[in-house]
């Protein structure tokens, strides 16, 4: 901006503002924006259209104003109201000291730019809610006892079968560890057909369909044959995308079309040649040295989940009645890239996105709850994360996929998923900064697990031992 265009600036009228509360975590704003300073933006805008634009019988710049008015008035009109808006919000951002969460809630393309007059836009914000933390002094931790067991190391050779089995057609019952392939009708509550698809595949295993998980789907899977007809009835979820099926019955009908089963490789010498080992003895050495590092990972996990649990039961802090759509997407962008520094295949990850869509609003409470409260708890530690550290964890995933480093971190960029990566690490190094103070007792896996087990998960970290990254030898 030149300095004469600071000067006209300057002379023109400041949009005032008003704030108020909308609620837990939101502020409503009232922006008055005077007529003078939307005349004179208008006018600033006009005059350098017309230096460059170009009409038949006029030289560049001296085409009569109702001509430039008459071809660009629409799109003017556009971009100023936008650009007025826009100064307006920021003004009244820095004047009132709001910390705004994300984007303000406005639809511009539903406000006109008045003739005459005054402009006023009311807009809602999410902000940073103001809460005390707790004690975080010898916060009373249990960890783990994990050992690389002969059964665990079974299991992760299991996985690792599992990963490297081809499926084939099959004309039997379904079994436990089969897809199925079926023509799907969802009807709701009064009868309305919902949905149909053709062709859909499904686990035999719980699992959701159209938004709604069916918990005894694994069960009515097993034993059924190609032909026959499958029913599910289960209640949508409160939370549900579709308001008017919220609480309601759902029915879904499945034709059975086809059966696949999987056939596992055995675990021979060839088996271990095509992973890169000389025997099948070196392939499980290797494992179990990943087992190990990965069982690591999971006592820390189960440790964390613990520091979470003190930090959410213990701090009040209220939150917005009803969470963003940007909030609900953090949180399945957030576990996407957990589940990718696990190694998991990346079908499987698709498959427990989906999963989680079901609960995503539930589970974004907990995550924005621990959002603000970790947030917090680095700034008080002084913990900045680099971006050096950032792309040596991208580095250590792409290695588990056998990706570059560089196009991975172009796609997670792409996805939103680096901002997550930058948290996790962020929070980490929160965790490890509490742990140096916590009060930590050593217990039996089985003990801790025991209490793990009917407490909903924060996130997917905790004593999750099924199995190892099936990354193979480099």
């Amino acid at each position: 901006m030149t300095q004469v265009e600071e000067t006209v600036e300057d002379k023109l009228p400041k949009a005032t503002s008003t704030v108020s509360d909308a609620g837990a975590a939101r502020k409503t704003i009232k922006l008055e924006i005077p007529a003078e300073r939307i005349a004179g933006k208008l006018e600033e805008a006009f005059g350098e259209l017309r230096k460059d634009a170009v009409f038949p019988g006029f030289r560049r710049g001296r085409a009569p104003k109702r001509l430039v008015e008459k071809r660009f008035g629409g799109d003017l009109r556009s971009t100023v109201k936008q650009q007025v808006v826009a100064e307006a919000y920021q003004a009244a951002i820095e004047e009132h000291k709001l910390d705004a969460v994300g984007e303000p809630d406005v639809d511009l393309s539903k406000i006109d730019l008045p003739e005459t007059g005054s402009l006023t836009v009311t807009l809602e914000i999410e902000v940073k809610p103001e809460f005390a933390l707790p004690s975080i002094e010898k916060i009373a931790v249990k960890r783990p006892k994990l050992e690389a067991s002969d059964e665990r190391l079974d299991l992760a050779v299991e996985n690792l079968r599992r990963y490297f089995g081809n499926w084939h057609e099959s004309t039997e019952p379904a079994k436990e560890s089969d897809t199925i392939t079926a023509d799907v009708k969802v009807t709701g509550e009064d009868g309305t057909v919902m949905a149909e698809q053709e062709q859909v595949t499904l686990a035999a295993k719980p699992g959701a369909i159209s938004g709604v998980r069916f918990e005894d789907m694994g069960e009515k899977l097993v034993g059924s044959k190609i032909g026959d007809t499958v029913t599910l009835e289960a209640a949508a979820p409160a939370d549900h995308p579709d308001e008017k099926l919220r609480g309601k019955k759902i029915t879904v009908v499945l034709i059975i079309k086809g059966i696949k089963h999987q056939h596992l490789p055995e675990v021979n010498a060839e088996f271990a040649s095509m992973l890169g080992f000389d025997s099948v003895d070196a392939l499980k050495a290797d494992l179990k040295e990943r087992l190990v590092t990965q069982l690591e990972q999971e006592t820390k996990g189960a440790m964390a989940q613990q520091v979470y649990r003190y930090l959410l039961s213990n701090t009040p802090l209220d939150l917005p009645a009803k969470l963003s759509q940007r909030q609900m997407g953090n949180v399945l962008r957030r576990r996407a890239t957990e589940l990718m520094q696990k190694g998991m295949p990346e079908s499987e990850i698709v498959h427990q996105i989906d999963q989680l869509r079901i609960s995503s609003a539930q589970q974004a409470a907990v995550d924005l709850r621990l959002f603000f409260i970790l947030g917090k708890l680095a700034e008080q530690f002084g913990i900045e994360v680099s971006d050096e550290e950032v792309n040596a964890r991208i580095a250590s995933i792409a290695v588990q996929y056998g990706r570059r480093p560089e196009k991975l971190k172009s796609q997670m960029g792409n996805s939103g998923q680096i901002e997550q990566l930058y948290l996790q690490i962020r929070d980490g190094k929160v965790v490890d900064k509490l742990l140096e103070t916590a009060e930590i007792s050593d217990v039996d896996e089985k003990t801790l697990a025991e209490e793990f087990k009917n407490l909903p998960p924060l996130s997917n970290i905790g004593p999750n031992v099924t199995g190892v990254s099936h990354a193979a030898k480099a």
